[in-house]
């Protein structure tokens, strides 16, 4: 996902930074990493009681953030966030939330806090799952039975009892809540709880009870069937690819089908150059292609034209996606604990979550169970994917059964719970197949004084993609009312997409003739310009995907250079896009969107030349063209290619 500047505070230095008044001794004051010291935090543990049913096992302590308002006299409220999960660290993301809500931070404060087991509170930490040291399910077990009885004290509503007891313990009356995806269940959680604590709610694709409730997987299904939606759109707003995808949603079908019937093998190099062995079935393409929207939707954009190159004879395109997007829980590393606790993960989703089997029973009897309400299902239910391919191993749901649950955790929201009439924005992304429009929906209902807003062009968690869903959300805290969505309703970035993988120069599409130049190649050769220009293309997907080192499609290598972030420097070394065009040179891309290549093309497909591209490529605003120059076989060059 696009993700922010580091930036410093932006409305106050620290020696602005105060005690909130009515804070109370229970607050252990603690110093603050450099990186939230430098934006001019204080940092504090909250103890709380493990079990609250039981207080002789304890307390933790809650670990928060607090960046405080710039104004004079107290606060107004603390803006409470949280970008969900579960297992992802609050209090890591500051530089996000200080984004977002830093214009509110003259009268408001922001608070962020640690939910237990994850973060610098308390974080679950099981070696085996963490670090994949071995199989998934040993590693579950184990992870199990490390934690003993506190597996059921990771339920969300025990979160939001953590997260009360750091309000009280500073002091706050009123807060804001933000809560993005998994950090919905959070806001709901406290909501059906503190309801008269809140001043406003913000959910982003919140993750709710309606899911975690069903047990016939309503979240499975409604990823399912959401994804069509996110090719069809992400297809046609692109000017490359619509043209040659005119029924989206009906060629998935047609790939779903080609792969479940007659599965692809091969080897593919994944975005950093490594040769992966690939099988793309019906399952690998929900899960590794289809349902991976990383990259700005690469694999998204790129599906139906690998598809197409498939049924011509040519798997590489998809097989390269296959190896892209390629995972196995079984030795997966995943990293510090403290920015992303997979034991976290596993506790409180396996805590939340009604399950199609029965706790009491052994792992082989609940697989048994789970498989007897997958056979139940109509076979059309994930249409248009299979019930096998939807609930197999990667099924959250499914998950579950290799966990412990002894006994009953506090849930998403109590029995019959009262949804305060707080006043709350609901944000969905028209192409998040996360937590899909159908399942926020649900979620919105349940908050009778919400608004719901869908924004185009935006993945899963609207903030994290468009500065139109910043802006509604910083200013609904500001002025707890919904003002002018238009913004909403047009894409603000439209994601770069591919039309067609030609094997051959001849087979691409031609660029248009520049009429404001003096061209003078033919149609041959303008088929070569877009050639090159979706070589150099290829590679800062790649390089977005990977880290920077990889290979072309057909042969040939890229190497990125990041610099500070801001400024991309890619040089390719017999780039092959297509088989008989190869391209040398270098392509200079601002992450704000500006980008100028200077190439040299040759190989059997052209008379061979140098062509120099400037244009903008994944930057907001209209979908314009890349204005190419130069010669080939000695003809001057003056055309356009479209940006994505």
């Amino acid at each position: 996902m696009p993700g922010f500047p580091p930036l410093a505070h932006p409305l106050r230095g620290a020696e602005a930074v105060r005690l909130p008044v009515l804070a109370t001794t229970n607050v252990s004051w603690v110093t603050c990493s450099p990186d939230a010291a430098a934006l001019g935090a204080l940092c504090g543990d909250v103890p709380v009681l493990f079990d609250r049913n039981d207080p002789s096992q304890g307390t933790i302590n809650i670990y928060f953030e607090l960046y405080a308002h710039s104004a004079p006299g107290p606060a107004e409220s603390a803006i409470l966030g949280n970008f969900g999960g579960p297992g992802w660290t609050t209090s890591g993301r500051r530089g996000n939330f200080l984004y977002i809500f830093g214009p509110n931070l003259d009268v408001h404060d922001l608070l962020l806090v640690d939910d237990r087991g994850r973060g610098l509170s308390d974080t679950i930490a099981c070696p085996e799952l963490q670090y994949g040291l071995t199989t998934f399910t040993q590693a579950t077990a184990d992870c199990a039975a490390q934690l003993g009885n506190s597996v059921s004290w990771y339920g969300t509503g025990d979160v939001s009892e953590d997260t009360d007891a750091v309000r009280a313990a500073l002091g706050y009356d009123k807060v804001d809540y933000y809560g993005g995806s998994y950090g919905g269940a959070d806001a709901t959680a406290y909501a059906t709880r503190f309801g008269e604590h809140l001043r406003s709610i913000v959910l982003d694709a919140p993750f709710g009870t309606p899911a975690a409730d069903a047990a016939r997987f309503v979240w499975e299904r409604y990823r399912a069937q959401s994804e069509p939606l996110m090719v069809r759109r992400d297809c046609q707003r692109s000017p490359t690819c619509s043209p040659d995808h005119p029924f989206p949603e009906a060629e998935l079908n047609a790939l779903i089908w080609t792969v479940r019937l007659n599965p692809v093998e091969g080897d593919a190099y994944d975005a950093n150059g490594n040769l992966v062995q690939v099988r793309m079935d019906e399952a690998s393409l929900l899960n590794f292609v289809v349902d991976n929207a990383t990259g700005f939707f690469t694999s998204t954009g790129e599906v139906l034209a690998a598809a197409q190159s498939l049924w011509q004879g040519d798997a590489r395109p998809l097989l390269r996606l296959g190896a892209e997007g390629y995972w196995t829980y079984d030795y997966m590393y995943v990293g510090d604990p403290t920015v992303f606790s997979f034991g976290a993960l596993e506790a409180t989703t396996c805590a939340d979550w009604s399950v199609p089997f029965d706790w009491s029973a052994p792992v082989q009897e609940r697989l048994t169970q789970y498989a007897a309400t997958v056979s139940d299902l109509p076979p059309w239910y994930f249409a248009p994917f299979s019930n096998a391919a939807a609930t197999g191993q990667f099924s959250g749901t499914r998950r579950c059964v290799y966990w412990q649950k002894p006994g009953p955790s506090s849930p998403i929201a109590p029995p019959r719970a009262d949804y305060p009439y707080t006043p709350t924005l609901v944000l969905t992304g028209d192409l998040d197949n996360t937590v899909p429009f159908a399942e926020v929906t649900k979620v919105a209902n349940l908050f009778p004084n919400s608004t719901l807003v869908s924004v185009a062009e935006a993945g899963h968690e609207t903030v994290l993609w468009t500065q139109c869903a910043v802006n509604l959300a910083s200013q609904f805290v500001e002025n707890e009312h919904v003002g002018d969505t238009s913004c909403a309703k047009t894409p603000e970035t439209v994601w770069a997409a591919v039309g067609r993988f030609p094997l051959l120069a001849q087979f691409a599409r031609p660029a248009a003739v520049d009429p404001s130049g003096q061209n003078q190649i033919g149609l041959g050769e303008r088929k070569v310009v877009t050639v090159a220009v979706a070589t150099a293309t290829d590679a800062l997907q790649r390089s977005i995907l990977g880290s920077g080192s990889g290979v072309g499609l057909r042969a040939g290598a890229f190497s990125t250079d990041y610099g500070d972030g801001s400024v991309w420097t890619t040089t390719l070394t017999n780039c092959a896009f297509a088989t008989d065009v190869t391209v040398n040179g270098t392509v200079t891309w601002s992450v704000y969107g500006a980008l100028t290549a200077d190439l040299t093309v040759g190989g059997s497909g052209t008379a061979g030349g140098s062509l120099h591209v400037e244009g903008a490529w994944q930057a907001p605003g209209p979908v314009g063209n890349f204005k190419v120059t130069g010669t080939l076989g000695g003809k001057q060059v003056a055309v356009l290619v479209p940006e994505a």
